[in-house]
């Protein structure tokens, strides 16, 4: 368990820190907020710690750096464990959304190793990379449904893209995903994407993220622009599939509420590097003035 109280506090830090009573009493609410949410919402710490004890290394990122015309990310190390739910958070263009597309490989990293099953993925061919892509499934943000497929031809397009499943393997599955969505399969199935609300078709998009039966989900802003109950409906359906079916996610987001009921770690993105690892309480516990700025952006 990290040790919570954070840096020593020295005269520069204090010095350097105008932060006055108001302040300190907003970062204060907000964290109390946040560790009764965690209290009602999240298993505990330690038997989350024990859960995870014999758990291999899934997804592992080691010294990862990349850059296009500046850095993006320098000397990330991350590793994400069987089961777990890990979610990247961090202010926008931190290189948040750049982790995913590296864990996919649809981005090479200049420096750095990433490791899939303890494989590492950066030297592979297109058609072995593409192998490799069969154990994830992807949520893209705003689900990114194709417009003109019904529900059905939508979960069942990777299925016909990547096996050899015959019509009724392929109808039998799309029927078990939406139903593990919540979702009717009679009422939906022959729909098509705009007559959806939002929530349902962010939950066909993780219907068709699934139907490959991936032992790995990435998930690109699962929640944004989604209003608070349908929010709860996907945060809900992200631990259904942590807890029933052990897939390990990883989860880039900036609903910091949300994550902090999902996550079995957060990840803290900031000037290029992860800054903090741990868990929702032991970030929520933090005296790190950046995370406290952090969190209390989203008091409001």
């Amino acid at each position: 368990m990290a040790d919570r109280r954070g840096p020593p506090d020295t005269g520069e830090q204090r010095r350097s820190t105008d932060v006055g009573p108001t302040n300190d009493r907003k970062s204060a609410a907000v964290r109390h907020a946040i560790r009764s949410e965690l209290a009602v919402d999240a298993p505990a710490g330690a038997e989350r710690d024990a859960q995870r004890t014999a758990e291999q290394s899934v997804v592992e990122l080691q010294h990862v750096s990349l850059a296009f015309d500046v850095p993006i990310i320098e000397d990330i190390s991350l590793v994400t464990r069987e089961g777990e739910t890990v979610a990247i958070v961090g202010e926008s263009g931190t290189g948040k959304s750049t982790i995913l597309k590296l864990v996919l490989r649809l981005l090479v990293p200049e420096r750095g190793r990433v490791l899939i099953d303890g494989e590492d993925v950066t030297p592979l061919t297109f058609d072995e990379a593409l192998a490799v892509r069969q154990k994830m499934g992807m949520v893209f943000q705003g689900a990114a449904l194709f417009d003109s497929m019904s529900v059905f031809e939508n979960v069942a397009y990777p299925l016909r893209e990547h096996t050899k499943m015959n019509d009724d393997e392929i109808e039998q599955r799309v029927r078990e995903k939406l139903q593990f969505v919540d979702l009717d399969p009679d009422r939906v199935m022959e729909q098509f994407p705009a007559e959806l609300s939002g929530g349902m078709r962010k939950r066909v998009g993780i219907a068709r993220g699934m139907a490959n039966n991936p032992r790995i989900m990435l998930y690109d802003e699962p929640t944004s622009g989604l209003d608070p109950l349908t929010t709860g409906t996907i945060t809900r359906l992200i631990m259904k599939l942590q807890h029933e079916l052990g897939v390990t996610s990883l989860v880039v987001s900036h609903d910091i509420r949300a994550v902090f009921r999902m996550a079995s770690k957060v990840a803290l993105l900031h000037d290029r590097r992860i800054t903090f690892l741990g868990t929702p309480e032991e970030m929520a516990g933090s005296e790190d003035k950046y995370i406290q700025d952090f969190l209390g952006g989203f008091s409001t």
